[in-house]
């Protein structure tokens, strides 16, 4: 049975690679039609254009499925704000100067991120089962290798979204609060879905995209699409039910006082903003025992930025 995405089409049994073409905008697309019947799959990568981890990810997990080793279908985007990723301009599409992943579930008539964003949640999310979306760190951030699940949509969604993040190797799973996002519009349209973060700072490197790869495949032989790949449940991964999201309220100097990863105590100093003659703006106190999930790596704050995100342990 052929798979058409717009103007895409793939019969059962082949492999193509073009663009996906929405109102003229061309996202690097690859569609793997497996000889034999089974579930549908989308991973898409570079929603925020310079988290390159997953981009690079996605790109070689398009050049190493074939037909002939999974069953069913597998779409990969790589990355889908292609016009961003030349234009090393972090998080924005640069044709409306909108955050695509902001942007859900889209509008048919409005700018192209929500035309785009419409596309995915009206063509795309009613043909899959299952939808992963890779991050990382942007341009000036780092993250700890973390999952997020969604906490809306159906329980029986959540719960699969959940379970299937116990394959991956991260440390920690995080039960999402957020209502936007792609990954979250997907689960309030009935598709169970994950959004992975790992790396960051606009580098990519081996390691982070061999680890990158095997938790792809372990979902993909979760869900019975990847032969010959056996996935492993990660007895040790930690869930974080609480996350605390920071975002500074003036420009300013950041100093960090953990790296991502860290673990630290209640009443700790997470970090500092100061202004150029380093005289103290404001503190941040942690207000439980946490982890680092993410954080921004620059030096340089504008007002409203978020730069710092934990989770509760």
């Amino acid at each position: 049975m052929e798979f058409k995405l717009g103007n895409l089409i793939c019969e059962m049994g082949k492999k193509i690679s073009g663009f996906w073409n929405i109102d003229g905008y061309e996202i690097p697309t690859t569609i793997i039609n497996g000889k034999n019947k089974g579930k549908t799959v989308a991973i898409s990568s570079g929603i925020h254009n310079c988290e390159y981890t997953g981009i690079q990810t996605a790109i070689e997990i398009a050049q190493e499925l074939n037909p002939e080793n999974i069953n069913g279908v597998v779409i990969i985007f790589h990355p889908v704000n292609y016009s961003g990723f030349f234009n090393k301009v972090p998080a924005i599409i640069p044709e409306d100067n909108k955050n695509l992943n902001r942007a859900f579930p889209g509008n048919l008539d409005g700018s192209i991120s929500e035309k785009i964003a419409y596309s995915f949640s009206k063509i795309l999310y009613p043909q899959i089962d299952f939808f992963i979306d890779l991050h990382g760190g942007d341009l000036y951030e780092e993250a700890t290798s973390f999952v997020y699940f969604p906490g809306i949509g159906k329980k029986e969604i959540v719960d699969f979204s959940e379970k299937v993040a116990q394959v991956l190797s991260t440390n920690y799973r995080v039960r999402s609060s957020a209502t936007t996002g792609a990954y979250n519009s997907a689960a309030i349209q009935g598709v169970p879905s994950l959004l992975i973060e790992r790396g960051g700072n606009g580098i990519w490197n081996k390691n982070d995209v061999i680890n990158y790869k095997k938790d792809i495949f372990s979902i993909l032989s979760y869900l019975e699409i990847l032969i010959n790949f056996k996935y492993k449940e990660n007895l040790t991964q930690i869930e974080i039910k609480q996350a605390n999201y920071i975002s500074s309220y003036l420009e300013g100097y950041w100093y960090p006082r953990f790296r991502v990863g860290d673990t630290f105590e209640e009443n700790v100093i997470l970090g500092e903003v100061k202004d150029c003659f380093g005289k103290t703006l404001i503190t941040y106190i942690s207000e439980y025992s946490g982890v680092v999930l993410y954080q921004v790596s620059s030096l340089a704050i504008r007002k409203g930025e978020e730069i710092l995100a934990y989770g509760k342990i």
